[in-house]
């Protein structure tokens, strides 16, 4: 990651896309909003750790006072990350969800951005996070602007 884009600061950054992550934190950082830790989990279908587990560590850190999770299709992931920030998590939580527009029984790059049996997509993503009360972005660009907004309540 290109160090220059970070700066200090008190969000938390989960995502499933490397360039994503970059985008959101360079965007989080020219509005004011430092990061206290960016976690990339990668985009496959099995990974070291889960949105929960990050999820749990940024609500017990006591540096973190938000987060922003980069989701993706495929798989079902962010709707389980979804259901663990209904029951659990106290911090303001923003999204954004990958491949909106990416064409119907199209596989596309990561391994784990594959819908299958109509479930991983985006509709379905973001349905999920928005019954949990989280807001979710249509660009990466709005996320720093939705955390505010969530911090002054």
């Amino acid at each position: 990651m290109p160090t220059n884009i970070f700066k200090k600061g008190h969000t938390g950054v989960i995502s499933r896309s490397g360039t994503l992550t970059y985008q959101v934190v360079a965007n989080l950082t020219e509005n004011g909003m430092g990061q206290t830790t960016a976690v990339g989990v990668g985009g496959d279908p099995i990974v070291g750790l889960y949105f929960q587990d990050l999820l749990e560590m940024f609500e017990n850190d006591p540096e973190t006072d938000s987060v922003a999770i980069i989701g993706e299709i495929g798989g079902d992931a962010e709707e389980r990350a979804a259901e663990y920030i209904r029951d659990h998590m106290t911090k303001p939580v923003v999204a954004f969800i990958s491949g909106r527009e990416a064409p119907k029984g199209k596989q596309m790059g990561h391994a784990g951005a594959i819908i299958s049996s109509g479930s991983g997509t985006a509709a379905e993503k973001i349905a999920a996070f928005e019954a949990a009360g989280v807001p979710v972005a249509r660009e990466t660009s709005e996320i720093p602007e939705l955390l505010a907004a969530r911090l002054k309540k």
